[in-house]
């Protein structure tokens, strides 16, 4: 977010009416509509009128208190005026993409954990920003999803009410939600690929810029979202039976119940995996090669309270050693228990 921008009558004389104590407000519309300028704005007059508030960055893919790919709550105090947003967060949720497509449940249950979050704080006024996808059926699936979930007092939708009630129109007679329509700000400007590109790579930089390459033994963690680091690992005699099987080098593999996860030196075809299931009388082989580990981004979670301590990226894995390398905040490694893994993998090398 810039450190000015322009405000026009129709967002004061909404504001107006819906900045007041005890009340939340989600944010939707279209990318590039000017939600997150509108945030600010809003945030900026619950300070200005002295009330503890609380901002939820749901847009996890140009994310402005946290990294890309999470949801970050952070709450602030009149004292903090003006609001300099300096892209860090006091709690996290690691979605792990960033688009909420593949990621539905997550990004959902990481938009009402963040607003727990900022209830918690006591904050008088919070604001909810998200996404600018609307359009397809999965969008407005979750952005009512999302509504329900948090149940805000003021829904405010940026764009021609055209093309926000698909999702507004449902909720039009319900009397615990008040629905208001801006069109996007004159001084809105669509942003290039590359712009957006731009600002992520900036974020991740900012988050990543204290961070350190920090070794975490397989033993210490549990997987989340991955089908690894979850069974018993297979001992060296199992490797070679099962490298024989596979017809390739198996680096690492765990055993579930009736399930198999491997680790190999090249992708298996359909047959071949269908051979070592049979063969083992499992109903599932999963396998991967190293490079799925290479620069996924992942979510530390703390043994103490269960949330994201940080992200990191795993910068290498060692079989042997059994260990990985992850670069993340410092000592962040030591108070993880698990490791949730998200779709993205980082292409640039951070500063």
């Amino acid at each position: 977010m810039s450190s000015t921008y322009q405000v026009n009558h129709d967002w004061q004389k909404l504001a107006n009416r819906i900045v007041k104590p005890q009340q939340i407000v989600l944010v939707i519309g279209a990318t590039d509509a000017g939600k997150s300028t509108f945030c600010r704005f809003l945030v900026d007059s619950a300070l200005a009128q002295g009330l503890k508030t609380a901002f939820v960055d749901a847009d996890v893919g140009q994310s402005q208190i946290g990294p890309p790919t999470t949801i970050g709550m952070k709450s602030l105090t009149p004292e903090m005026a003006p609001l300099q947003f300096d892209g860090t967060a006091d709690q996290l949720y690691f979605v792990g993409d960033l688009s909420p497509r593949p990621r539905y449940l997550e990004t959902l249950t990481g938009a009402r954990l963040m607003v727990d979050s900022a209830r918690e704080t006591t904050a008088d006024f919070i604001v909810v920003d998200t996404t600018g996808y609307i359009h397809d059926p999965q969008a407005v699936s979750l952005k009512q999803h999302k509504i329900e979930l948090i149940r805000p007092n003021h829904l405010v939708g940026i764009g021609r009410s055209t093309e926000l009630e698909q999702i507004t129109t449902c909720y039009s007679q319900q009397e615990w939600i008040n629905i208001h329509y801006l069109l996007p700000h004159r001084s809105v400007r669509s942003k290039s690929s590359n712009a957006r590109s731009r600002h992520r790579k900036a974020r991740f930089d900012a988050y990543f810029s204290e961070s350190g390459v920090q070794q975490i033994p397989f033993e210490q963690i549990r997987g989340g979202r991955t089908s690894f680091f979850i069974g018993r690992t297979a001992n060296e005699k199992e490797l070679e039976i099962l490298s024989r099987l596979a017809e390739t080098q198996v680096y690492y593999a765990e055993w579930g119940r009736r399930t198999l996860c491997l680790i190999v030196s090249k992708p298996l075809s359909k047959a071949t995996i269908t051979h070592i299931k049979d063969y083992l009388s499992l109903t599932r082989v999963t396998a991967e090669v190293r490079a799925y580990f290479e620069h996924r981004l992942v979510g530390l979670i703390s043994k103490a309270s269960g949330n994201t301590e940080a992200i990191g990226v795993i910068e290498a894995v060692d079989f042997q050693k059994r260990e990985f390398s992850i670069r993340c905040k410092i000592d962040a490694a030591k108070h993880a228990c698990a490791i949730q893994f998200g779709n993205y993998q980082l292409t640039h090398a951070l500063r």
